[in-house]
């Protein structure tokens, strides 16, 4: 769109001098929300306009309504002054306009697509059915495919609808000048203006106006570790990183399993075990008791045991063969008890061996 204005929208300053030079920007996420809701109309309106007629399909009308479309658009956003001399209805749809310019342009929309509605559709309730969505949908693609209304031209639509609904200038820019120069350099500082991320690796481009509502989502910024270690992190990755390598994550003390139920940040494990030695030489050594008295008691359990099966086994052997096979399941039972414990035994000796080098 061209950034002339008008000869009949030229304002005259205090200094005689004619703003004939007009900003253009405009918030780019609410133009393109309701240039897809225009695109989607067209499709909406084509298919309902054609529905159960074998010699028309929605292509072949599509042109025509999109003239239609736009040229009732811009007719039904006219009647929107300030002021609407106490009209409650008109007060409504001029606050819902200037706040919520998308749901205004949907409720259009809505009129716009149920007027073209032939009887076929009422009739057979097709507009409310999964067919009719389906086809709409494709349809929408096929008018993107085909470019049958240009994004530039729906863009150019959709402006011209915006500046006549958003009365209090929340959607776009008012300012005008009187030389070119004076508004390149606005542009240069318009809050509409397109700007890039700042943040290392992120690839969005938005409004002036978003960009600090982007950036407190933006994946790729730098943030302060939320366990508080002196680490910068990316805000997608701070999960990752509070949970692996973070040296403020809290981890329980090697000693967890023998009585030590201290849990402290992974930085101060060194100072916690130097500080802390004794009481854990004290924790072993209570499991140690606990489990050679435990392994005695088993021992002795499993010994009587053995006894009595043995004593079973023996007199049901029928002959000496039997009698041999059943001594040797035994012998082989108890060498592999005495295996288990003398592991259990060097496990023992490890474990006191790890604390003394560590004192």
């Amino acid at each position: 769109m061209d950034n002339l204005v008008d000869p009949e929208e030229l304002v005259d300053t205090e200094e005689g001098k004619l703003l004939k030079f007009q900003c253009n920007l405009c918030d780019t996420e609410v133009v393109h929300s309701m240039t897809q809701l225009l695109l989607q109309a067209l499709a909406t309106a084509s298919v309902d306009k054609t529905t159960g007629d074998i010699f028309k399909s929605p292509s072949s009308v599509a042109g025509g309504m999109k003239t239609e479309l736009a040229g009732y658009m811009i007719q039904r956003c006219e009647p929107l002054p300030e002021s609407m001399d106490g009209h409650q209805v008109r007060s409504d749809q001029l606050t819902k306009a200037s706040t919520l310019p998308t749901e205004f342009l949907s409720d259009l929309v809505d009129d716009f697509v149920t007027s073209k509605r032939n009887m076929m559709s009422h009739v057979s309730g097709f507009f409310s059915s999964e067919s009719r969505l389906n086809k709409i949908k494709d349809f929408v693609q096929k008018l993107e495919t085909e470019n049958v209304w240009a994004e530039d031209e729906r863009k150019a639509t959709t402006d011209a609808i915006l500046r006549k609904i958003d009365v209090k200038c929340t959607f776009h820019c008012p300012e005008r000048f009187d030389t070119p120069e004076k508004l390149a350099e606005h542009e240069s500082q318009c809050k509409f203006r397109i700007v890039n991320c700042t943040n290392d690796g992120c690839a969005v481009s938005c409004c002036a106006v978003h960009i600090e509502k982007h950036d407190s989502i933006c994946p790729f910024k730098l943030l302060p570790c939320e366990q508080l270690c002196e680490q910068q992190v990316m805000r997608s990755k701070m999960d990752k990183h509070c949970e692996t390598v973070c040296p403020m994550k809290l981890i329980n003390c090697p000693f967890y399993g023998v009585g030590c139920e201290t849990a402290f940040a992974q930085c101060s494990l060194d100072r916690h075990c130097s500080g802390f030695l004794q009481t854990h030489l004290m924790y072993v050594v209570h499991v140690i008791t606990r489990q050679g008295a435990s392994v005695n008691d088993m021992d002795q359990r499993l010994q009587l045991l053995e006894k009595v099966q043995s004593l079973n086994e023996l007199s049901g052997a029928l002959d000496v063969r039997t009698l041999t096979l059943v001594t040797k399941e035994q012998e082989s039972k108890i060498n592999k008890l005495e295996k288990d414990l003398k592991a259990q035994e060097t496990k023992m000796k490890k474990l006191e061996n790890d604390l003394r080098s560590r004192k």
